[in-house]
C-alpha cells in the first residue's frame, strides 16, 4: 500500500468510519474474504466458506491446533510447540515457525455449544511478519447433516506501510486449504 493510499484509507475511515474491500469475485461456495478498514493501520479480514464435512469432524480439527497449522498452511510451518497448557486446555500458548519467524498466540476460548455451533478466539502473543496486533474469532455452524458454515474474522494492527493485501492473502490460502481438505 502506498503512503498515498494510506493516507486516502485514513481519510475515508473519518469520513466514513469503514471501508470494505473484496480481494476477488467469489464464486457460488467458494471462499470469500473481504478486508475492512476500522482505523489507521487496523483492518479487520472475513473469510467464509462452506465445508464439505458436519461441524463435528471441522471442530476435530480446530481441536488439534498443531493439525490446524499443518492443513491451513501446508509446507509453511515447522517446530510447532506448546508452551503451556494444551490442546485440552484454554487457555494455552503455543508458537510455530512460517515464513522464517516465530508466531507465538493464544488460544483463549473455545466453546462447542448445542444444535451445532462452534466459537474458538485465539491471539498473537508478540509481533510478528508486520503484524503488532491479531485477535481471531473462527465461528462454526451446522449447514445440514454433511456441511458446515466456516467463518474466521481476525482483527489486526499492522506496522506502518504494510498493507492488508498480503496477510488477507495468506487467510484466504489457509480456508481454501481447510475447504480442500474437508471435500476429500
Amino acid at each position: 500500500m502506498t503512503e498515498t493510499t494510506r493516507r486516502s484509507a485514513r481519510r475515508n475511515f473519518s469520513k466514513a468510519n469503514e471501508r470494505v474491500a473484496d480481494h476477488r469475485a467469489p464464486e457460488s461456495g467458494d471462499v470469500k474474504v473481504v478486508t475492512t478498514v476500522i482505523g489507521p493501520d487496523q483492518y479487520r479480514i472475513v473469510a467464509t466458506a462452506t465445508f464439505e464435512s458436519p461441524p463435528a469432524e471441522v471442530w476435530a480439527l480446530l481441536w488439534d491446533w498443531e493439525g490446524l497449522v499443518t492443513v491451513g498452511l501446508p509446507g509453511l510451518t515447522t517446530d510447532f510447540a506448546w508452551l503451556t497448557g494444551g490442546p485440552d486446555q484454554v487457555p494455552s500458548t503455543f508458537q510455530f515457525v512460517v515464513a522464517g519467524s516465530i508466531l507465538k498466540e493464544e488460544i483463549y476460548e473455545r466453546t462447542a455449544a448445542e444444535k451445532g455451533r462452534y466459537r474458538l478466539r485465539y491471539r498473537a502473543l508478540e509481533p510478528a511478519l508486520g503484524v503488532v496486533e491479531y485477535d481471531a474469532l473462527i465461528e462454526l455452524q451446522r449447514v445440514d447433516e454433511a456441511r458446515t458454515a466456516f467463518s474466521a474474522e481476525r482483527q489486526v494492527r499492522l506496522a506502518p506501510g504494510n498493507a492488508p493485501d498480503t496477510l488477507a492473502g495468506m487467510v484466504e490460502s489457509e480456508t481454501r486449504c481447510l475447504k480442500e481438505y474437508f471435500a476429500a
